[in-house]
């Protein structure tokens, strides 16, 4: 019988991908395996590390989705990186644009594809083994389309690439926020300095009404968002921010751009139907997170959010951990513009 050696590694921190393991009180811990060759990793997972729960990608359309005969397809491809590491699981496809990006060392992600005159320009995130957000070299990526055939592509940070992303930050500031709105208002100061230089912010803040510090989108580490002003009032009504703000996101203005909006609160908003197919019906692209405060009711918001998370306890830590993946999350995107080899190469099935 094989005696394994279990590896307990502290620097190997990977993070529960259970919704609702912000809420634990323990770290918890499981075993796994990179390959049947590899010794086992034993993984300690914090409470407060929330990487592997959070994805910068929209909801896909379900009849647009992949299947998972054509998952099995591609892993089955032959796929490697530029220093011949084979690929079978992680990748990423987009299948209107029959495109497929693909990581050695974790998961890739396709954020946004677009045509360029060359091929596709595509912005991707990617997790490294332990779940967190990296910015990867370039030769542990590859691109093939969904045929085999493996594409060319040359890269860059979205830090140097001017790629202009758009995020309006939404503070609850209802009466029942009193005992959190001082810890709300540092953590959400710091977030807007973790942001690429690009980001463009809007802050608002709501109780039954709502209103924003400035009535466009600034630099969100080069601007005053009079945070610090912010005074308690009023109930919650989440509905009442939000479609302002989707709204004007609709805009053609933000067309093709990346659109986030981050809400904070604690206050329950009552279930409205009508009101929330109406959310849905405007929201379009524009990807929506939820950090709950002590609450788990997430019905109101079912449909609209793209990641909802609640939490009791340290809300200063945590939520400044929740806003410490965002932003790196964004900061560690990659541009790829993609093009067909001269001369092509099929990978082997």
């Amino acid at each position: 019988m094989k005696i394994y050696k279990p590896i307990i590694s502290i620097g190997m921190i990977a993070i529960c991908c259970q919704p609702l393991c912000a809420q634990a009180q323990e770290p918890k811990i499981s075993i796994s395996s990179r390959s049947q060759q590899e010794q086992p990793v034993i993984i300690v997972r914090s409470k407060y590390d929330f990487a592997t729960t959070i994805s910068l990608k929209m909801k896909a359309d379900p009849s647009r989705g992949v299947s998972d005969v054509l998952i099995r397809a591609i892993s089955k491809y032959g796929m490697v990186d530029a220093l011949g590491v084979k690929i079978t699981s992680g990748f990423d496809v987009d299948v209107p644009n029959n495109l497929v990006v693909a990581f050695s060392g974790g998961t890739s992600e396709i954020i946004k594809t677009t045509f360029s005159p060359n091929g596709f320009q595509v912005i991707g995130s990617f997790k490294d083994a332990n779940g967190n957000f990296v910015s990867p070299p370039k030769d542990s990526l590859a691109v093939y389309n969904t045929n085999g055939e493996k594409l060319c592509f040359e890269y860059e940070d979205v830090t140097s690439a001017n790629e202009i992303m758009y995020f309006a930050l939404l503070l609850d500031r209802s009466w029942s926020m009193e005992n959190h709105i001082d810890e709300v208002k540092a953590t959400a100061k710091k977030f807007l300095n973790m942001l690429p230089d690009t980001a463009m912010c809007g802050v608002a803040n709501f109780g039954h009404d709502w209103s924003y510090s400035h009535s466009e989108y600034k630099s969100c580490g080069a601007t005053d968002f009079q945070i610090d002003d912010i005074a308690l009032s009023g109930t919650t009504d989440i509905y009442a921010v939000l479609k302002p703000t989707y709204t004007n996101f609709a805009r053609p203005f933000f067309n093709g751009r990346q659109k986030t909006v981050i809400i904070v609160t604690d206050g329950y908003t009552l279930d409205d139907e009508v009101r929330k197919q109406e959310l849905t019906s405007i929201k379009g692209d524009v990807l929506t997170f939820v950090y709950f405060i002590g609450g788990t009711n997430r019905n109101a918001l079912e449909g609209v959010t793209d990641h909802f998370i609640t939490h009791e306890g340290d809300v200063a830590k945590s939520l400044s951990k929740y806003f410490e993946t965002i932003g790196q999350a964004y900061k560690a995107q990659k541009i790829l513009n993609v093009s067909t080899c001269q001369g092509g190469s099929y990978a082997t099935p």
